[in-house]
């Protein structure tokens, strides 16, 4: 029989674990280390168990700690759905929802929907985070809703789609200034361009006109792990980016890109709201997930900042 182990101290081992270390968790959920350290040790020793495994980055659930973790969240997301039912009578629904993205398109994506959700459900805090596509489907974090773009792989977690995203070419009119605007994939060919890595292997350039499609193979003047940066680089004019419509929507709007043979583009993307069973049930959770795949082309259509000087006037 386990020894003695109070709610607390799975309420702590829960923090940690979606913090993904001691520390991050004593900053995000404003706890003491030796706190938490504390409340974790004591149920280990209750359980007779080894719930993480410490390593240099951080720590990493043990099968155990999986298990444990699928278990005492349903527990603490019943109390939460209860509360939410209490307040959904009053028609005010607060909290604090966990997101996280893919990161293909994370800081883009869960920023834009964190930010329309937000400003419609001002009662609503949010812990949002970026991982490898294959730790978070793994289970190596926890969370109520997960942004995945493409088709997630088989798991028991639910999804929805939310909507579509299409790549294009782009360069920025200093390039094209440069080096002339590309009539034909063949010059593409000939430019350089900024290649996204993805798991270390470089992303094709894929795009279709009509029932013709071709895989173009620019040389890769600069390899990145992370579209952000392919953006700056294409608009700082240095090459030719092969990105989605939403991502550069601003700066084509700006005048900072410019469509590259636009009527040839990539295949259709998928992106999907992928979220656990046990979270199926939460009015909170079920809001956010409703209102992303209803207002997806809405809240994709905006970076989410307003990169503009406001002049608030004088005296």
């Amino acid at each position: 029989m386990s020894d003695q182990y109070e709610l607390k101290d799975i309420r702590c081992f829960l923090s940690i674990a979606r913090a993904g270390s001691i520390s991050r968790a004593a900053a995000t959920y404003n706890i003491p280390k030796a706190t938490l350290s504390h409340h974790l040790r004591r149920l280990e020793d209750a359980l007779h168990v080894e719930l993480f495994v410490r390593k240099a980055k951080g720590l990493e659930l043990t099968d155990a700690g999986k298990e444990f973790l699928d278990h005492a969240s349903i527990i603490f997301d019943s109390c939460e759905n209860a509360v939410s039912a209490a307040q959904r009578a009053h028609s005010t629904i607060s909290g604090r929802i966990r997101i996280v993205a893919s990161s293909a398109f994370g800081t883009s994506l869960i920023g834009a929907a964190a930010h329309y959700f937000a400003v419609h459900n001002p009662q609503i805090d949010f812990d949002l985070q970026m991982y490898p596509n294959d730790k978070i489907i793994a289970g190596q974090f926890d969370f109520d809703c997960m942004i995945f773009v493409g088709d997630p792989p088989t798991s028991s977690l639910l999804r929805r789609k939310m909507g579509n995203v299409s790549f294009g070419l782009y360069a920025s009119p200093l390039f094209i200034e440069q080096n002339g605007m590309p009539a034909t994939l063949e010059e593409v060919n000939g430019c350089n361009g900024v290649v996204y890595m993805r798991n270390g292997l470089p992303e094709r350039w894929h795009v279709r006109n009509g029932k013709r499609s071709v895989n173009l193979n620019p040389h890769a003047r600069f390899n990145v792990n992370e579209y952000w940066m392919a953006k700056y680089f294409a608009v700082e004019g240095l090459v030719i980016g092969y990105l989605p419509d939403f991502f550069v929507r601003y700066e084509v709007e700006q005048g900072g890109l410019v469509p590259i043979l636009p009527e040839w583009r990539s295949d259709d993307a998928p992106v999907y709201a992928v979220y656990p069973q046990h979270r199926h049930r939460n009015p909170r959770i079920m809001k956010l997930v409703d209102s992303m795949c209803s207002q997806f082309d809405e809240f994709v259509r905006s970076p989410g900042y307003r990169a503009v000087r406001i002049d608030y006037g004088q005296g």
